[in-house]
């Protein structure tokens, strides 16, 4: 059933379209690693490192699809088998003049391959025989969580979407140019590497709940518990009558055993393939 025009106040799309959302709304959080001598912030620190993330993306995902071809003539489905994630997320963030943010991550790369971490001096880095030695991941890997809000943050209507990236640590640092042209921000762009994203949209001012965000999934959600198995009977219903199991096996030369096979799934008799009777 086709739906026809319907002509729309001035008022009436300033309401509906002229609330976008803004690119420069946004907050990171770093949880640190918990491993025995991963790198340490203080809360001050903390607050300074996540407020210089300058730029950052949200994640996407996609479908991994199967190309099927012919079934129907002239088309070609693609049907989805698996979902999948962004393998990898990038952050930039400003640097002070104390450099800290190089330091910081410079230290959680060390920390993963074994090296000392950054100091004074060189310490044993310097040594000829330098080597180092791969952490396990449950040691290094931790969770960042990007919150996307908009300029209302906190109204009675607002919300805001939070993206938490499971097992990320740092898999590199990105290079940073420096010359002696016309000076501009010192920018730091570490590359994480996550299994994985959460994402969850949180209600922030008082009149508003999470069902007025909410999609509505109607008809979209799955049992509670997709791997339990169903508790069969305890025992067969009478009205299904008898209960018929046929064996089909190789019996290695029987030939009398494959022509029983052969008619019981053909069609159900105990005659062989050609008439004769056969046990």
């Amino acid at each position: 059933m086709s739906i026809r025009p319907i002509a729309q106040t001035m008022s009436n799309l300033k309401s509906k379209l002229l609330k976008p959302s803004l690119t420069s709304h946004f907050l990171v959080e770093i949880a640190l690693p918990t491993g025995v001598g991963a790198p340490r912030l203080q809360n001050t620190q903390k607050d300074i490192l996540e407020l210089s993330c300058s730029e950052t993306s949200l994640p996407g995902s996609a479908l991994m699809t199967h190309e099927l071809k012919d079934d129907y003539i002239g088309v070609t489905e693609k049907i989805a088998y698996r979902k999948a994630y962004d393998d990898s997320a990038s952050f930039t963030f400003y640097v002070d003049t104390s450099h800290f943010a190089i330091i910081f991550f410079e230290n959680w790369i060390r920390y993963i391959s074994g090296e000392p971490l950054i100091s004074s001096s060189f310490g044993s880095n310097n040594r000829s025989d330098f080597n180092h030695r791969m952490l396990f991941r449950s040691q290094y890997a931790s969770k960042i969580l990007i919150k996307k809000f908009e300029k209302d943050y906190g109204s009675q209507s607002s919300a805001y979407t939070e993206y938490t990236f499971l097992d990320a640590y740092p898999s590199s640092i990105n290079s940073m140019p420096v010359s002696y042209d016309s000076s501009q921000l010192l920018k730091c762009t570490i590359n994480f590497n996550f299994t994985r994203y959460l994402d969850k949209l949180n209600p922030t001012g008082n009149g508003a709940s999470q069902s007025q965000f909410a999609v509505d999934n109607t008809g979209l959600q799955g049992p509670a518990n997709p791997l339990s198995t169903p508790t069969p009977p305890a025992t067969i219903p009478a009205n299904l009558g008898t209960v018929v199991t046929n064996e089909y096996y190789n019996n290695f030369g029987d030939n009398t055993q494959n022509s029983t096979n052969f008619a019981d799934y053909t069609d159900g008799s105990n005659s062989g393939a050609f008439g004769q009777a056969v046990a």
